[in-house]
């Protein structure tokens, strides 16, 4: 050890700033921590049967009903509601839907800009803006368009513009696995973002017609990793279900039947809704 006396009042109060900003980074650190280690995974009984508190899929339930069994407001009282806090939304076409899991918003934003706000204050907990290709316009009619968001184990999943499907650490924003679905400029989109069915995150795509029948997919990931288990295209092939309905249309000129909304899930049948 080396113990020095310092004299110059200048050179004190520097380390003692320098001290107090190492202190307070490390509570930071603590506080992080603690934080990450405090969130429970989402599981798939959570997603299909959530808590009253809890919003954790598009229209909080996977049928759709879009239903809260919350009672703290009720016709009496509705009257009364008051504006608790604002926040901007990112520039673009507001379609967002968010969830909230454990006190905290996890917002949609347009051109793939997510945010986990919290729910009580409206403050800022993290932010994560997807890279933005320059020539997507060229190809996707509309962009900025991003509806919801899916929530299980610790990741938050969307799809991007550049037409990849990904995950986010729920507790940091940081992305955690990205997987391409198609080529953005085949003419394949996303409006909507995934659901979870039984582990797995399903999502339609919007399609254009110069995509032809191979961007009309409906694909699904696996959570943890990202890989692709499988992917249905809404188009049959000859030969398919469903060709029959085609008439003497070549397959190749096939077109333009995406599914630009949220999926649906029955988990008795195990069966995915989604319309076209």
């Amino acid at each position: 050890m080396i113990r020095t006396t310092l004299t110059d009042p200048a050179t004190r109060a520097t380390l003692t700033i320098a001290a107090l900003a190492s202190l307070l980074g490390n509570l930071l650190c603590v506080q992080a921590t603690a934080q990450e280690s405090e969130f429970i995974p989402v599981t798939d009984e959570m997603v299909q049967n959530p808590d009253p508190a809890d919003w954790l899929t598009w229209r909080r339930t996977l049928d759709h009903w879009a239903y809260s069994p919350l009672e703290q407001i009720d016709r009496d009282n509705v009257s009364g509601l008051q504006l608790v806090w604002t926040r901007p939304l990112s520039t673009g076409i507001q379609e967002g839907t968010p969830l909230v899991y454990d006190g905290v918003m996890y917002f949609p934003g347009p051109e793939d800009i997510t945010q986990a706000l919290d729910a009580a204050t409206g403050d800022l907990i993290w932010e994560y803006r997807r890279p933005y290709p320059d020539d997507v316009n060229d190809y996707i009619p509309f962009p900025s368009i991003n509806r919801n968001l899916a929530i299980f184990g610790n990741y938050i999943f969307d799809n991007g513009n550049d037409n990849y499907a990904y995950a986010l650490d729920a507790r940091t924003g940081e992305l955690a696995w990205e997987t391409q679905i198609l080529d953005y400029r085949r003419g394949a989109q996303h409006t909507s973002g995934p659901i979870i069915a039984n582990g797995r995150v399903v999502s339609g795509r919007g399609c254009e017609p110069e995509g032809g029948p191979e961007a009309c997919v409906i694909t699904a990931f696996d959570p943890a990793t990202g890989e692709e288990l499988w992917r249905t295209r809404t188009i049959p092939a000859p030969g398919e279900p469903g060709d029959e309905t085609w008439g003497d249309i070549p397959y190749e000129e096939r077109r333009h039947v995406g599914t630009w909304m949220i999926p649906s899930f029955d988990q008795e049948l195990n069966q995915v809704y989604i319309g076209t």
